[in-house]
């Protein structure tokens, strides 16, 4: 049971993670100092890293392979060419 729980706060985790990563995106869009800008920027990158792996240490290492699987240009290219 307490398996499963530690999974999904992993997932949660992740996800977070993800949607730091996009904050970054907005970040020049505020009306502050480029010196400001910089430092959200580099504080979100790095507690979105922070996240993302401890994320990844308790979903599990069987997710994380999946998720290096489905993330690998080469496996997309192999998908792309056994389809026609």
């Amino acid at each position: 049971m307490e398996v499963k729980v530690y999974a999904k706060i992993g997932l949660v985790l992740i996800i977070a993670s993800c949607l730091l990563w996009v904050a970054i995106l907005f970040v020049p869009l505020l009306p502050l100092p480029l010196a400001q800008k910089t430092l959200i920027v580099t504080s979100l990158f790095i507690i979105s890293e922070v996240i993302f792996w401890l994320g990844i240490l308790l979903t599990g290492k069987e997710l994380a392979h999946r998720y290096r699987r489905k993330l690998n240009p080469l496996n997309w290219w192999r998908k792309i060419t056994n389809k026609r």
